[in-house]
């Protein structure tokens, strides 16, 4: 059982920022980031008092996802990951596929404590993704840092983001999650922000398509799947198990084609689930998921320089922990206020019935429309109400 958390008052999930330096030039980057350190990047003191104030929210405590930009190009990250374990925070870790996550550097991590690490794959081939990820060798890079992850013991997550570039090869990216037994495939809907285009994104009835066949997929395969920045999966999922019928194209079909047979070869009996769907589940590394998250309620994302976003995607800056402690800014700043109520959420969104569960991308809203209340610009959902 999931334990229940007035997401009103404390989040459920923090992306960290350590660095937006990284050795790769992605697409899609909402950081557009640099080869070089930022010189004004929280030090290890600042990062120590960030992890207290993260605690202030009191137990349990959310979990701490590291990110960037690259975490691995701060020398301190082992000291900062050993005292957020130390203190009782549960830390997940996502970096990029390069040569920077040597076996050593994994082992190191695992002694630090992390509990999953996750590497981006966003393409089957060395053409595909290294053409996303601007830089030769990055496939190759993170399929074995895949493998070498695995070696030392620690939970693995692929994370993949969708475009106009992907959508025909998710099904393959799919098979290569199975195959090398990750815990988790989360499956991110692009965001028109940082570097990433407005033409990135797919249609509104291609996200209908790609999310109704990740239901498949985890019903099908036994894969673990969770959407980001595309809350639109919940309410299939509670649509799909209730039987009833969805509006799909030809992509969808296509997709499912090419998981068909996969059953009996690959399924496992511990896995098989929509992660923070409509109904809510849990991992069996330990790190739970809860439904209803979404930008600014159950979540937020630090800046490398402190500053306090509603999500990594939706750049407005509503404190900095330089200045103000986190728990006040999650709880008084008007913008959390904001999005934490479902209820005051426009057009289609603030009358859906799956508002509370769902309420669309406010990252992508605001990215398309400058209203982060704006409904989702990418949802073919009717509300009963309409």
């Amino acid at each position: 059982m999931l334990e229940m958390l007035d997401l009103s008052k404390r989040p459920f999930i923090i992306f960290w920022e350590l660095t937006r330096a990284c050795k790769l030039a992605c697409k899609h980057c909402r950081a557009k980031a640099q080869r070089e350190r930022h010189p004004d990047e929280l030090s290890f003191e600042e990062t120590k008092r960030v992890i207290e104030q993260i605690k202030a929210f009191g137990k349990p405590y959310p979990l701490v996802v590291i990110t960037g930009g690259d975490p691995l190009l701060r020398e301190d990250v082992f000291d900062i990951v050993k005292y957020g374990v130390s203190n009782g925070l549960r830390i997940a870790m996502a970096f990029s596929g390069t040569d920077l996550a040597t076996l050593e550097v994994l082992e190191s991590l695992k002694e630090a404590g992390v509990s999953r690490i996750a590497i981006s794959i966003d393409g089957s081939n060395e053409s595909i993704h290294d053409g996303f990820r601007g830089v030769k060798g990055t496939f190759r890079e993170s399929m074995k840092i895949l493998k070498n992850t695995r070696k030392v013991g620690i939970s693995t997550q692929i994370n993949t983001t969708v475009t106009k570039f992907n959508l025909h090869d998710l099904a393959n990216i799919a098979k290569l999650a199975i195959e090398n037994k990750v815990t988790l495939w989360d499956v991110f809907f692009v965001v028109p922000t940082g570097r990433a285009k407005i033409e990135y994104m797919p249609s509104s009835q291609e996200f209908e398509d790609i999310l109704n066949w990740l239901y498949d997929v985890s019903k099908k395969t036994g894969l673990n799947v969770k959407s980001s920045a595309a809350t639109h999966l919940r309410r299939i999922e509670l649509q799909r198990d209730a039987g009833m019928e969805m509006k799909v194209s030809e992509l969808y079909y296509e997709l499912l084609h090419q998981i068909d047979g996969l059953e009996a070869e690959l399924k496992s009996e511990s896995a098989g689930s929509i992660i923070a769907g409509g109904h809510g589940k849990s991992l069996a590394d330990g790190i739970k998921r809860m439904m209803g998250i979404t930008d600014g309620r159950g979540m937020f994302f630090i800046s490398h320089v402190g500053e306090v976003y509603p999500s990594g995607f939706l750049p407005l800056v509503a404190g900095n922990v330089r200045k103000t402690d986190l728990k006040e800014i999650y709880n008084e700043s008007q913008i959390f206020k904001d999005l934490k109520d479902p209820d005051k959420l426009k057009g289609k969104c603030g009358r859906c019935e799956h508002r509370r569960i769902c309420g669309g991308s406010r990252a992508r809203a605001y990215a398309v429309t400058s209203d982060y209340l704006a409904q989702e610009p990418r949802c073919i959902y009717t509300p009963k109400s309409c």
